[in-house]
């Protein structure tokens, strides 16, 4: 029984010895597993934030290219200013635009201008378009112009364009006007002092009323 025992134990000696040292052996293999996983997840996590970070510049960049590139639209908007000879005027639209190439250039829509507001001899001039320029109060009337003041006089043509400064209208357009003494037709216009002294040039056809 004696000799029986001992290669038994031997057997059992030997299983006791080989499991530690393949749990050795295990751990050995798992610290070489997590010394590459480790970094490599480490590397990934950067990677990923670095990405969302530049997705989100980028991001932001186009939203800021893109409000800069929109211009600054207004609803209904009016400006109020004085000629040279201190009399006022204002100009509405019911919608205005800065253009995005030049900040002192505003477009208009439906612009309608009156000229010496609270004088004696107000004049109002109206279209479907208009570029105003700030640095300069020039406007540009275009399309379907049209004019009236307080002599009963009215004018139609398709551009035109005001002088704020001095309040002096051109046009080089062709011209239809109805005053109080008839028609007149002319392919050219200036129109001075409020409209005391108007100049038709180019073709000019008048039909007075008889009295």
């Amino acid at each position: 029984m004696a000799d029986a025992a001992a290669p038994l134990n031997a057997v059992a000696a030997r299983r006791a010895q080989a499991r530690p040292q393949g749990r050795a052996r295990a751990h050995s293999r798992m610290v070489r597993f997590l010394r590459v996983a480790l970094p490599a997840v480490m590397i990934g996590v950067i990677v990923a934030l670095a990405a969302l970070v530049g997705a989100h510049a980028i991001r932001r960049e186009a939203s800021g290219r893109q409000d800069a590139s929109t211009p600054i639209q207004m609803v209904n908007p009016h400006f109020f200013g004085r000629d040279n000879s201190g009399r006022a005027y204002t100009l509405g639209a019911s919608q205005a635009a800065r253009d995005d190439q030049e900040f002192q250039k505003v477009l208009l829509r439906f612009p309608s201008l009156t000229l010496d507001v609270g004088g004696p001899h107000p004049s109002t001039l109206t279209a479907d378009e208009g570029v105003y320029r700030e640095d300069t109060r020039i406007l540009l009337l275009k399309g379907h112009v049209r004019g009236n003041d307080a002599k009963t006089a009215s004018l139609a043509t398709d551009q035109a364009i005001v002088n704020t400064r001095t309040g002096v209208v051109t046009g080089r357009s062709p011209l239809a006007s109805q005053t109080r003494v008839g028609q007149l037709n002319s392919k050219s216009f200036d129109v001075y002092d409020k409209g005391d002294r108007m100049v038709f040039k180019g073709g000019v056809h008048a039909r007075l009323n008889s009295k």
